[in-house]
């Protein structure tokens, strides 16, 4: 995404966008953002990009609740910010307006899946990818188990979470045309 580029609202502007997120309560409450930047004060994501986090996010918690508003679906989809936010809910806590900003972004994450399956990050690929093969993210070190005492862990539950994953359609989400 270009950091700099002037936005035409008469193109950029995506009113189905807007209608839909709106459909949501969650979404729904952005309209009540005034642009105070208390969420984006009070991001841990933010606060670890200093001085410059635009840069690295693109937009910031409160820019995203105004291009929603706004419309603006690719700059909002297309935004680092979006996949960087740890759902760690500060910014809806401090939120003096009572805007559900995480709950917007994972919509829009949902979103975003849904649509623009190009713009899941790589290393939530290789997660989503290890659980579908081999129905976990780490190995089981039997000796760490071992040294802390516990049982020996059988992964029985593995092929179990496999095809749950399968048939909540894991594979299809996370596929990339090539």
């Amino acid at each position: 995404m270009e950091s700099e580029k002037t936005l035409d609202l008469s193109k950029d502007r995506n009113k189905e966008f807007v209608e839909n997120m709106f459909s949501s309560i969650q979404a729904k409450t952005s309209a009540y953002c005034f642009q105070c930047m208390t969420c984006t004060n009070g991001c841990p994501v933010v606060l670890n990009y200093q001085p410059n986090p635009r840069e690295e996010l693109d937009l910031l918690p409160h820019q995203i609740m105004y291009s929603v508003r706004l419309g603006l679906k690719d700059l909002v989809l297309e935004s680092r910010m979006l996949w960087a936010c740890t759902e760690c809910y500060m910014c809806t806590e401090y939120c003096p307006q009572g805007i559900q900003v995480c709950d917007v972004i994972y919509e829009l994450k949902n979103l975003a899946v849904k649509e623009r399956k190009d713009l899941i990050p790589r290393g939530l690929r290789i997660f989503a990818n290890t659980l579908l093969d081999q129905g976990r993210t780490a190995e089981i070190m039997d000796w760490e188990r071992e040294d802390l005492e516990l049982p020996d862990l059988s992964g029985a539950g593995d092929e179990v979470l496999q095809e749950l994953l399968r048939k909540l359609g894991l594979p299809e989400l996370i596929e990339t045309k090539s």
